[in-house]
Order: structure tokens, then sequence, then C-alpha cells
């Protein structure tokens, strides 16, 4: 095997131990309280390796977050794609509901949000710099828009702006999982249910 794709591999897989020995870290101290040497130790690296992966704690906070991202998107299209055989509209809830309970299975992430929802920006605003996950998060509005897409061709949806329809219902998501997950406020999977239906409702074909 070449030399550079095992070295690849090794890298790889070194990155993922750190990004998730880093998750369990920030889950259990946060941001703030959680040190480089925490997560170098829960990794079983020294210090300094750890710096080959990240520039700063707050440059591995961001890395890692996008790692948990990127996990929960991957979670939301496999369900997705888990119905494959079924209709625009199936495929479209189970996204929308794997997306939705993602977090009550990673309790890690769901730690991570709930300790510095300052740092994590769910929702427009609640951070002052711009969105340092916004290439994720514009994944995920092209998911939405391509689930709807694809019940306006199977004539099971009827929108007439799916890219605006994906970008406030993105909005809505993260607006609920903020009440979810940071503000527990023991009404969002009522809320969630009911959002849901008046969507597809409101979206579904007559």
């Amino acid at each position: 095997m070449n030399q550079s794709i095992i070295y690849s591999e090794k890298r790889a897989k070194k990155e993922t131990l750190l990004y998730e020995a880093a998750l369990d870290v920030f889950s259990e101290l946060g941001f703030r309280e959680a040190g480089i040497e925490d997560i170098a130790k829960r990794a079983g690296v020294a210090n300094g390796t750890v710096y080959l992966y990240a520039t700063s704690k707050r440059d591995l906070y961001r890395r890692v977050v996008e790692y948990g991202l990127n996990a929960w998107q991957a979670a939301a299209v496999s369900a997705a794609e888990s119905v494959s055989l079924g209709s625009a509209r199936a495929r479209f809830e189970a996204l929308c509901r794997t997306a939705f309970s993602y977090l009550a299975s990673e309790p890690r992430l769901r730690k991570v949000l709930a300790r510095d929802p300052s740092l994590f920006p769910v929702s427009p605003g609640s951070v002052e710099e711009d969105d340092p996950f916004e290439m994720v998060n514009r994944r995920s509005v092209e998911l939405i828009e391509q689930a709807i897409v694809s019940g306006i061709e199977s004539g099971e949806f009827t929108v007439s702006d799916p890219t605006a329809a994906a970008e406030l219902l993105f909005s809505l998501y993260r607006m609920l999982i903020e009440m979810a997950y940071v503000l527990e406020d023991g009404k969002e999977h009522r809320q969630f249910e009911a959002g849901l239906s008046i969507i597809l409702n409101g979206i579904t074909a007559r």
C-alpha cells in the first residue's frame, strides 16, 4: 500500500481518537474549564500532539463540534435513506424526526450545547461573530431542500420556492433544538410534532 495512504489513514484514526476524547472532556467540563492537558490525557497522547490537529483550544473546540455536527447530519441522512423505497413524504419525515431526536441519543454533544450555548450557534445572533459552522449548517439546508424537491418531483409536495422553504424550516428546527436541549421547557416534543404536522399538511399536494 502507498505510504502516503497509510500515513493518511493513521492520521485520520488519531484525529478521530482525539476528537472523541475532546468531546468527552468538553461535555464533562465545558469549554472554559477543559484544558488541553485534560484532552491529551484522555486521548493518551502528549500535549504537543494535540497542536498537530488544532492551533488552540478554541480551534479544537470548533473542530470537535463540527465533527459532532457532521455525525448528527449523517445520522439524519442515513435515516432518510433507510426508507428509500418509501414515499418522499416518508423520507422527509425520517430526516426531520432523526435530526430532532439525535441529541437524545448523543449525550456528549447535548451536554456541550447545554453547557456552552453562547459558543454553539444554534440560533441566529447567539454569538457575536459569524457562524463558525456555516458550511455544515448550509449543508443541512441543502438536505432539506433536496427532500422537498424530491417530493415536488414525485408529485407529493407543492412548494413554489424550495430554497426559501428549506431555509425557513431549518430556522424553525434550530429554534426547537434550542428549546429542547438548552431551555428544556418540556413542551419541545409536542411542539415538534405539531410543527411537523403543520409543515407536512402545508407542503403536501392536494
